[in-house]
């Protein structure tokens, strides 16, 4: 279980980074600290290396589960609908950040479909 949520740990990092680009102007002005400020420089490297270590952690969990089965077929779906944000989320674009964000709804039902298939 402390590994599961090390990893969703790393997923909210990324996600919430992207959340946070939308208001990255705002939240400098008030002084506001965020992953987003932090590494806006490089921030999809940040996302992206929050993504990897999430799935890693998750591929490392559930290493005996990984085959041709529905479990590995919904984990690649759930890898790449993480892919899909980090091309996706533009930090001059507020709805592109936001649509990459909302994003997480289906990968997060992805990821849990992807651990109930396992038998």
């Amino acid at each position: 279980i402390i590994i599961l949520y090390i990893s969703a740990i790393f997923w909210t990092l990324g996600y919430d980074t992207i959340y946070g680009v939308q208001d990255m102007a705002d939240d400098e002005i008030i002084g506001l600290k965020s992953t987003s400020i932090k590494f806006k420089k490089h921030i999809k490297l940040f996302v992206s290396t929050s993504y990897f270590l999430s799935v890693m952690i998750l591929i490392y969990l559930f290493n005996s589960n990984i085959g041709f089965n529905l479990f590995s077929l919904l984990l690649i779906i759930f890898t790449l609908t993480l892919f899909y944000q980090i091309k996706k989320f533009n930090k001059k674009n507020a709805e592109d950040c936001l649509n990459a964000f909302k994003l997480n709804n289906f990968s997060g039902l992805i990821l849990f479909l992807s651990i109930y298939s396992i038998k």
